[in-house]
């Protein structure tokens, strides 16, 4: 009988100037406790030490660490993980998967207390996705705020399409999903917005999101981050808002771009409760300012927040 020991988990990460803090990175992975894992990593082009880190660490992991190279793609850290992820799924046979970043760091726990929560509850014959809190730290992992649900001030239990057509609130470092949800995913699409995003918004439509609220991970924040932790509802959140509106009409649009091709995508397996919430977020951008505002409100199109709902309705 397969025990949870025997399930071994694909860890994709994707790797560009990450020199300063991917050493720890990489310590806090092979220091798990759960040891039936396999990591692959692409990189999209560094010209610092990344690849001579990599190269280092994968010569004496004894197979348990893949550079995947000369792949085409790649551009940003969204279609370097797109083109981590379709080569795994291509090429390997895995029942669990996480995505990794660079620059961050994973208590030991992490993947199996994540595995543990997976085992306990899946349905292996339906999409299953499992994301926990982070502890928010500085450059040199000091703690800034214990729960980056809090520092956020998200209610990470919402789960429903409505809310996370307009605001993802699962940070994609945190995640483990299994292979029926990966067998679904098709990351690839110019019109994902972030991955994690994606995969929240089909996990939501077709099977289970269980949070735990936990932090696994140490997210660091630096002056590099391609996605950082910022504190909302702080003056200096709404000030920086407010110098580039341009910014924020453009990712109250994005949804509506992502949600068409949602649509577009799982349009022969969406029931039609779900294929009428994407279809009326696809439509936004056709209505008047007022029709927008309306149908925002009418369909739980909104954000977490006071001060974002208030932005939301201004700009969208």
């Amino acid at each position: 009988m397969k025990t949870i020991e025997d399930e071994q988990v694909a860890i994709m990460m994707a790797t560009y100037n990450g020199a300063n803090f991917i050493r720890e990175q990489l310590d806090s992975i092979v220091e798990q406790t759960y040891a039936n894992w396999k990591l692959f990593v692409r990189d999209d082009g560094s010209t610092d030490e990344t690849m001579s880190i990599l190269e280092e660490y994968q010569q004496k992991s004894g197979g348990k660490i893949v550079i995947l190279k000369e792949l085409p793609g790649g551009g940003s850290a969204n279609a370097n993980f797109a083109v981590i992820w379709k080569w795994v799924k291509e090429n390997e046979d895995f029942s669990y998967y996480m995505f990794c970043d660079q620059d961050d760091y994973w208590l030991e726990d992490k993947v199996k207390n994540s595995l543990d929560i997976m085992k306990m509850n899946e349905d292996v014959n339906k999409p299953f996705l499992i994301h926990t809190d982070l502890k928010v730290v500085d450059d040199n992992l000091n703690v800034i705020c214990d729960s980056f649900a809090k520092y956020r001030n998200l209610n990470m239990n919402i789960q429903d399409l409505n809310h996370l057509l307009i605001q993802n609130n699962i940070t994609g470092c945190t995640m483990l999903w299994n292979r029926t949800l990966n067998d679904m995913l098709y990351l690839d699409n110019k019109s994902v917005a972030m991955h994690d995003w994606w995969m929240s918004t089909v996990t939501s439509m077709f099977g289970t999101i269980i949070y735990i609220p936990t932090a696994t991970i140490l997210y660091r924040q630096h002056l590099e981050n391609v996605v950082g932790a910022t504190e909302v509802n702080s003056f200096g959140f709404i000030m920086k808002r407010l110098k580039n509106l341009e910014h924020v009409k453009h990712t109250l649009y994005i949804p509506q771009v992502q949600a068409k091709a949602l649509l577009q995508v799982y349009k022969d397996v969406l029931d039609n409760d779900n294929r009428k919430i994407l279809e009326k977020m696809s439509e936004l951008r056709k209505k008047n300012k007022c029709k927008r505002i309306f149908t925002i409100l009418k369909y739980h199109y909104l954000k977490q927040g006071m001060i974002q709902i208030i932005g939301e309705i201004l700009f969208i």
